[in-house]
């Protein structure tokens, strides 16, 4: 094919691929000897590269470095997104004063950014006690208040990093946090002080010894939220100051909330569910994980009737007792119970909760501890990390029609299956269909199988005209079912892994 042939989103994605670090110094230049090409490539590519400025902060023993691709921009060209990297060791001030300068600089050709990233890597400062600390956060306030006055554009701001600062991070979203509809910064700190986000559409957060009060959402602009660490008791003081009524968050559609810490028999504030209630009329996705202490929202928050999907994933550090919870209704649900002192009793009332769920689909379902009573008609997917023997295995198959894929710890029991097997196998008595849905069965042993388990399952696969993937099984296995297509045709369909 001829080059001028080529469709365009082939050749972004040649140059994607030729230069996926164009964000930095070293991968820039390169890319513009490329572009010089032909006046096509640069047609095509030149927007994205000049909508684009990085500064390339690196603090070394000797100076602070700093490298920057806006002295190649035009100065008519007004770059969208704007990238600033702090590689640093302790003592950067002057790494950040040196990164704020050239913003300074670029005043006008930066005037419109509306998409800032700051990747921390490393600790700004060190502070050694609380005067050190003060005289820090004074200077950069100075810095961070130079910048948001340049950066008066700015509508989306992403803090990440692997470092552990304590100042910058905070400063910087106290000064931006009014003028933001996206944020996101789940690696440090940042609400130091009462931080009210009042156009943000999109925010993705992870708390830290969070107070209650510091953070707050406007309800009316929200519509997707992803907090880490936030104590059950304050989702309601997220939308409100008020201490009980209706809140509408009329626009969020996606809304996760995880939390990891819960005390020991800990019990939900049910005054404030029969006070506050929380209306979602647009909610499409639900996912509550971590401490069970969670799930009471379920009764606090008025949920539509049409939701796509609920996550619930449930960490049973403390016995939480979930009273009059039902679960709302949702195309899927996904559940997932994790080991804890707990677990057994907790998984028994979420046993209750699960049947009384009115979703269409049950996705899926994991738990680590097995309990017999588990009968959920609508799932399609189950795993469980705790060994089950041979008998158990069937009775989940025959009693889940709609099963499609079983994950299970398979017991070395002695389970004698050899007469039915045989019997099944010379065409005595052709089996009868056990399950026409599952397509998946994967199995482990904390034990070699045993030659009954073996014989047991492969009684089980004989029965299950649908199944297309079996993993679990040795070679000898496979090679006994080859010896049995001509009775029972849809073995040819299984792939053994």
């Amino acid at each position: 094919m001829q080059f001028e042939l080529l469709p365009e989103d082939i050749l972004n994605l040649v140059l994607d691929n030729l230069f996926p670090n164009f964000m930095q110094l070293s991968g820039w230049k390169p890319l513009l000897h490329i572009l010089a090409i032909c006046q096509r490539l640069r047609h095509l590519y030149y927007p994205r590269i000049y909508d684009h400025v990085f500064i390339d902060a690196d603090f070394s023993s000797e100076s602070a470095n700093v490298l920057s691709n806006i002295d190649l921009i035009a100065s008519s060209v007004y770059p969208r997104n704007l990238k600033i990297v702090l590689q640093v060791m302790p003592g950067g001030y002057e790494l950040l004063q040196n990164a704020v300068s050239i913003i300074e600089q670029n005043s006008t050709a930066l005037s419109k950014v509306d998409d800032l990233g700051i990747l921390l890597m490393g600790r700004l400062f060190e502070p050694t006690n609380a005067q050190e600390i003060d005289g820090i956060e004074a200077k950069v306030t100075e810095e961070v208040e130079k910048m948001a006055q340049i950066l008066a554009a700015v509508k989306k701001l992403d803090i990440s990093g692997n470092g552990n600062d304590e100042i910058f991070p905070g400063l910087l979203t106290k000064h931006f946090a009014a003028q933001l509809q996206k944020f996101s910064c789940v690696s440090y700190d940042v609400l130091s002080v009462p931080t009210h986000f009042k156009q943000v559409t999109q925010l993705h957060i992870r708390l830290f010894d969070y107070n209650d009060g510091l953070l707050r959402i406007c309800p009316e602009t929200i519509q997707e939220l992803t907090i880490y660490n936030l104590p059950p008791e304050c989702t309601w003081n997220l939308f409100t100051t008020s201490e009980a009524g209706n809140v509408v968050v009329p626009h969020l559609r996606k809304l996760r909330l995880g939390y990891a810490d819960a005390s020991e028999e800990a019990e939900f504030n049910e005054a404030m569910f029969s006070q506050c209630k929380l209306h979602f009329p647009q909610l499409e996705r639900l996912q509550l994980w971590g401490s069970p202490e969670y799930f009471p929202l379920l009764n606090m928050a008025v949920l539509p009737e049409n939701m796509d999907k609920i996550v619930l994933s449930a960490y049973p550090d403390a016995y939480t007792t979930f009273k009059d919870i039902v679960l709302p209704p949702a195309r899927t649900l996904q559940c997932d119970i994790r080991e804890g002192p707990y677990t057994y009793k907790f998984s028994l009332r979420f046993n209750g909760l699960i049947q009384n769920s009115q979703s269409n689909e049950v996705l899926s379902i994991r738990m680590s501890t097995w309990f017999e009573d588990l009968h959920c008609p609508n799932m399609t997917n189950l795993h469980i990390d705790e060994p089950v023997d041979t008998q158990d295995m069937v009775s989940i198959i025959k009693r889940h029609s709609r099963l499609q894929s079983l994950s299970l710890n398979l017991l070395a029991d002695s389970v004698d299956c050899s007469k039915d097997l045989e019997a099944a196998l010379n065409g005595k008595a052709p089996v009868k269909p056990l399950n026409t849905s599952l397509k998946e069965l994967y199995y482990n042993g904390y034990d070699p199988i045993s030659p009954e388990s073996q014989e047991a399952i492969q009684h089980l696969v004989l029965q299950l005209p649908a199944l297309t993937c079996l993993g679990g099984f040795d070679i000898d296995a496979k090679q006994f079912m080859n010896g049995y297509l001509p009775q029972y045709p849809h073995l040819a369909n299984i792939e053994f892994q």
